[in-house]
């Protein structure tokens, strides 16, 4: 990504340059082949960096097309004695759209692409295939800007996390700390007043994750503070997963990934 962003600024560098020697001459037309050659080759260079950017998918398809079709009609300026008049408004125009629709996005693209990378670090000591299966998509999302989806993928990891490791436990005992956290009169647990009965190691996939997170801290593998921020990442998974006007960061998500990483997907109560 870092190159890529280096042969566009490099690309933006010649333009102007190209802009300013136009500027300077004193003919009326642009005639002399030195000049005119590189805006050919101005032109060919941009073709690899183009056929990358399409590859990649890292960019808004039109705004790749707008580039070409400005550096064609820089080429076709230049194929023959144009008089100067025609390349300056062409120029600006191609300056500045390169500038706002290729360089300053590749650089935000950059950014999330770090994002992904820190992200990859924080989960390295992962594993588990079906985690994995869920995490390296959600990266990858991240990697693209749809953080919203990015955590809740995420949180489907921490889902079946918390599934496999309460389902170890057995039904019936289950059953019997589902009941206990019922009655507990304590301030955390009062809200809970259903009775859950499970039958097959299935049906846990229909309990609310609010409620097997409560019951994680009835077992006491949370406490009021760790449940407390697990909560808080499930909320914000849910801000994410129903229609609203919130669009978390990248901050955001590295903090939400920290969180769950450490609370739950590589937390040894979980193993």
């Amino acid at each position: 990504m870092s190159d890529t962003v280096q042969s566009i600024e490099d690309l933006i560098e010649r333009l102007v340059a190209f802009d300013g020697s136009v500027k300077k001459l004193k003919t009326a037309s642009v005639s002399g082949s030195v000049l005119r050659q590189e805006a050919k080759d101005i032109h060919k260079d941009w073709l690899p960096v183009c056929g990358l950017l399409e590859e990649e998918q890292i960019l808004d398809a039109v705004a790749i097309e707008q580039t070409t079709s400005h550096l064609d009609r820089l080429r076709k300026l230049a194929d023959g004695k144009n008089p100067k008049s025609h390349y300056k408004p062409l120029l600006k125009s191609t300056i500045s759209h390169v500038e706002d629709h290729v360089l300053h996005p590749l650089i935000k693209r950059s950014g999330l692409k770090t994002v992904g990378s820190s992200i990859r670090a924080v989960i390295a000591p992962i594993t588990d295939a079906v985690l994995l299966t869920y995490l390296d998509e959600s990266v990858r999302c991240a990697e693209q800007n749809c953080v919203r989806a990015s955590i809740v993928l995420a949180w489907c990891a921490v889902a079946s996390k918390v599934q496999t490791k309460l389902l170890t436990l057995g039904l019936p005992a289950l059953d019997a700390a589902f009941d206990k956290m019922r009655l507990d009169a304590g301030m955390v647990f009062r809200t809970f007043t259903k009775t859950v009965k499970l039958t097959t190691p299935g049906d846990i996939q229909e309990v609310a994750d609010a409620h097997l997170i409560l019951l994680c801290r009835s077992l006491g593998w949370f406490d009021d503070s760790e449940y407390k921020q697990l909560k808080g990442a499930l909320d914000l998974r849910n801000s994410c997963g129903h229609p609203t006007n919130y669009q978390p960061d990248s901050v955001k998500l590295q903090a939400y990934y920290s969180d769950i990483t450490q609370l739950v997907l590589l937390n040894p109560k979980f193993a």
